[in-house]
């Protein structure tokens, strides 16, 4: 049997005029069953950065497929941190963020 090269991906999508200043991130966890049937896929949130640059009032916009790398890319995004320049010093939340979490195989995969 052949192994599994896994590699997940975080991609870094703000909305246009905030650019962003240090990303700190961990990296999200590959959920089993997609790991099992060789599925890749995203997640889109739209979020608001708190001063301190942790996020607030996640939504999920979009993901693709649907509900498969929810979870998992909810609990990676709860332990990212982001302060972008334009926060520094400032004391008001920045709504409307948007991050884009994706998830990728990276090689050949068999599944189970």
């Amino acid at each position: 049997m052949k192994s599994i090269s896994l590699i997940s991906i975080f991609i870094i999508c703000l909305i246009p005029g905030l650019s962003a200043g240090t990303t700190i991130y961990v990296k999200p966890n590959y959920p089993i069953e997609a790991l099992k049937k060789c599925i890749e896929g995203w997640v889109e949130f739209e979020v608001t950065v708190m001063p301190d640059g942790s996020f607030e009032n996640v939504k999920i916009i979009e993901s693709h497929p649907e509900g498969i790398f929810d979870e998992a890319a909810k609990e990676a995004l709860r332990k990212h941190n982001l302060v972008p320049k334009e926060l520094i010093g400032a004391t008001e939340p920045t709504h409307g963020v948007k991050r884009k979490i994706s998830y990728k195989l990276d090689g050949e995969c068999v599944p189970t």
